[in-house]
C-alpha cells in the first residue's frame, strides 16, 4: 500500500436487525424456458420494468429478460435465447453465457457482454445491443489471439455514446484489460494489465475512471486503479490479507460527490477485521487531487450470524446517503436447525445508515431463507426504485433452486 496516496482509518459500525419488511419473490428461474443462476443484477428502464440476464440454461447458453409490474404481481417475458449450438457446428459467429448485467442509452438500448462465443477465432466472448424491437447485433468478438482481452464478466459502463468494459483475462500479460468503444464497434480501444497494476478485473469500471481487481496489486490480494488519460492502468491502493479493508473486491465500486466532496464506496470479499470481508469509504483529501483518505464503515464476520458475510457486489445509495448491499453467506438463516429445515449461508441484504461523527449504523434488512423457497446466495447488489423498495436476484434457491428475482420493501 502506497500510504502518500490513501490513508486508512477503521470506523465501527454499531449493527443491529432491522425491523419487519416486506419481502416478495417476483420470478422463480426453471433453468428451461428462461435459464438459471443469474449473477447479475437487475436494472429499471424508464416504465419501472425490470430487465437482466441469466448466463446458462437446460436448452440455451443464456437469456435476456424483462418483469413488467401488473395487478400487484410481475409479468416474466424473455426477450432472447442465445442459442446453444451442437459441437462442431460452425453456424454464424454469436454470443454465449452473459454473466454480466445490463446497461441502457437513452434511446431504450440495451448492451451487454456474453463470456464466451462461438467464433472462428477464439471464444473469448462478445458485446451484443438489443434494440427495443427485440433485435439483437453483435458488434464486437474478442478474438484469443492479440491483447484486446478474453472473457468479460462484467456489465457496461455508458456515457455519451460511448461503452466501457473489463475482461478478466487475456491482454498483453494474461492479467486482463479495460476496454472502450462507439455503440456501434468503432474506435476500439484497450488497455492491459500488467505488473501490480491489476489483475482479474471482477467489477466494472466507474465513470470516473476507477476500478477493482481481485488479484492485483502489490500484494496480490487485490487493488483499486485508475484508468489514467496519460498514464495508462494507475495502482492507487493494494489490498493485503491482514489489512483491516480486507482484500479480494468483486463488486462495482459506488461514486458519488458527498457534500462537494468526490467520495467512493466499495467492499472486500474476505479480510478485515472479523474476517467475513468489509464496506469502505474513499474521500478524495482536497479537491481534484486524486489522493484519498480510506475508512472502513463496517467488517463482517466470518463466524456467522445475522450480519452475514462475504459481500461480492457492490453498494447503492439512496437520496439520504444510506448504503444498502448484499452478502452472499450467513445471516440469521445462516444455521441449520436440528431438523435440517434451513439451509445455512444464503445471504443478507443490509442497510449502512450514517450518524454523526463519521459513525455508521448497520442493519440486516432481510435473511435469505431457502425453506421458504425465496432464493439463496445473492452475488449482485439491489437496485432501488423512485419510492425506495429494492430489486436483485439470487443464484440459486426459489421453487426449482435455479435462483430468483425478488422485491424487499422496507
Amino acid at each position: 500500500m502506497r500510504a502518500k496516496a490513501i490513508i486508512l482509518v477503521f470506523i465501527l459500525a454499531s449493527a443491529i436487525v432491522a425491523g419487519a419488511t416486506t419481502y416478495q419473490t417476483l420470478h422463480h428461474f426453471d433453468s428451461f424456458y428462461d435459464g438459471n443462476s443469474p449473477f447479475a443484477g437487475v436494472i429499471f428502464d424508464q416504465s419501472g420494468n425490470l430487465y437482466g440476464v441469466t448466463p446458462w440454461g437446460e436448452t440455451h447458453e443464456g437469456t435476456i429478460f424483462r418483469l413488467v409490474p401488473s395487478q400487484g404481481g410481475w409479468t416474466y417475458g424473455r426477450l432472447w435465447e442465445f442459442e446453444l449450438r451442437p459441437p462442431g457446428d460452425p453456424g454464424d459467429y454469436y454470443g454465449a453465457e452473459p454473466i454480466g448485467g445490463l446497461v441502457m442509452d437513452e434511446a431504450g438500448n440495451f448492451y451487454g457482454t456474453t463470456s464466451w462465443d462461438y467464433t472462428r477465432d477464439g471464444g473469448c466472448g462478445s458485446v451484443f445491443k438489443l434494440s427495443p424491437s427485440r433485435e439483437l447485433t453483435y458488434f464486437r468478438f474478442f478474438p484469443y489471439t492479440g491483447t484486446e482481452g478474453c472473457d468479460p464478466e462484467t456489465a457496461l459502463t455508458y456515457s455519451g455514446g460511448r461503452l466501457w468494459g473489463t475482461t478478466v483475462g487475456g491482454g498483453s500479460s494474461g492479467q486482463g484489460t479495460v476496454f472502450s468503444m462507439d455503440t456501434t464497434g468503432d474506435n476500439f480501444q484497450s488497455q492491459s494489465f500488467t505488473g501490480n497494476n491489476g489483475n482479474q478485473p471482477l467489477s466494472a469500471l466507474s465513470l470516473w475512471g476507477y476500478g477493482t481487481t481481485y488479484s492485483g496489486g502489490e500484494n496480490g490480494k487485490g487493488n483499486i486503479y485508475k484508468l489514467d488519460a496519460a498514464k495508462g492502468l494507475v495502482n492507487k491502493y493494494s489490498f493485503t490479507v491482514d489489512g483491516e479493508a480486507g482484500y479480494a473486491p468483486v463488486g462495482d465500486l459506488l461514486t458519488l460527490s458527498v457534500g462537494g466532496v468526490r467520495t467512493i464506496y466499495g467492499t472486500t470479499s474476505a479480510g478485515g477485521a472479523g474476517g467475513g470481508g468489509t464496506v469502505y469509504r474513499l474521500t478524495e483529501t482536497k479537491p481534484n487531487s486524486d489522493r484519498w483518505r480510506l475508512r472502513v464503515l463496517h467488517s463482517f464476520s466470518s463466524s456467522g450470524g445475522a450480519g452475514g458475510w462475504r459481500p461480492l457486489a457492490g453498494l447503492t445509495a439512496d437520496a439520504g446517503g444510506n448504503l444498502y448491499g448484499t452478502t452472499a453467506k450467513g445471516g440469521l438463516n445462516g444455521t441449520t436447525v436440528p431438523d435440517g429445515s434451513h439451509r445455512s449461508d444464503c445471504g443478507t441484504v443490509f442497510k449502512l445508515s450514517p450518524r454523526q461523527n463519521n459513525k455508521w449504523t448497520f442493519a440486516v434488512l432481510h435473511s435469505f431463507d431457502s425453506n421458504l423457497e425465496e432464493g439463496c446466495y445473492p452475488t449482485a447488489g439491489v437496485v432501488l426504485d423512485s419510492v425506495g423498495n429494492l430489486y436483485g436476484t439470487t443464484t440459486e434457491g426459489g421453487w426449482w433452486t435455479y435462483g430468483t428475482v425478488y422485491g424487499i420493501i422496507p
